[in-house]
């Protein structure tokens, strides 16, 4: 019975330690309390169910919508301390084991691989990369078009769908890379479910991409 006792002792002390490690390394994100560049990865971690810190900083408006009115002590002040530094004075952040880095497409990756949404082998996740890198494309030609009436209607019109039917044959699903839900299926819902104020037409833009679809109405 002594040897048994001892056996679950030990059992006991290294869970306490590991999950006393897990604690430990538990990751914080730090962004404005919207949406915005830290979404993606903010939706890996509420789909794994990966324990985290969601640190947001606050912010008003002295005009609503007129951003040269925005206020932000908290961040400000953040800013001036160089709790920022390690992004250059900007969010996101991201701290995990005592370190702490920026740039909202290196912390998606991070996590991506992190919490297992990066792909099973070197190559899908070139492949995952690759996808959210088009989807990047897509968006920068959204942040030229927008500035027309005429332009931004072409561009849920035409533009996307044609640059969108093309980002669906590089999809090596079911998914849109591999068997399971990854960093690429992430980014795709994000963009076209939260990043345009017109989430009818975006929607309607990927209609004629069915895995595109699938994945973003998963």
């Amino acid at each position: 019975p002594l040897p048994m006792r001892r056996s679950l002792t030990s059992v006991l002390i290294s869970s306490a330690f590991a999950m006393a490690a897990m604690e430990n390394s538990r990751m914080k994100l730090s962004y404005f309390d919207a949406r915005g560049v830290a979404e993606t990865t903010r939706y890996m971690l509420a789909v794994t169910k990966t324990p985290y810190e969601d640190f947001r900083y606050g912010f008003t408006f002295g005009t609503p919508g007129d951003f040269s009115t925005v206020q932000r002590p908290e961040f400000d002040a953040a800013k001036a301390a160089g709790k920022l530094d390690a992004n250059l004075g900007r969010l996101p952040l991201l701290e995990v084991d005592g370190q702490v880095f920026g740039q909202s497409k290196t912390i998606e990756r991070f996590v991506a691989k992190r919490v297992g949404m990066m792909g099973a082998t070197p190559v899908e996740e070139a492949q995952i990369d690759c996808i959210c890198e088009h989807l990047r494309d897509c968006k920068d030609k959204y942040m030229k078009a927008k500035t027309n009436p005429e332009t931004k209607a072409a561009y849920f019109a035409t533009e996307m769908p044609e640059f969108m039917a093309k980002v669906e044959k590089t999809c090596v699903g079911p998914w849109l890379c591999g068997s399971k839900c990854t960093l690429a299926d992430a980014a795709a819902f994000v963009f076209v479910k939260e990043f345009f104020d017109d989430v009818e037409s975006s929607t309607k833009a990927i209609a004629g991409c069915p895995k595109i679809s699938a994945a973003v109405e998963a």
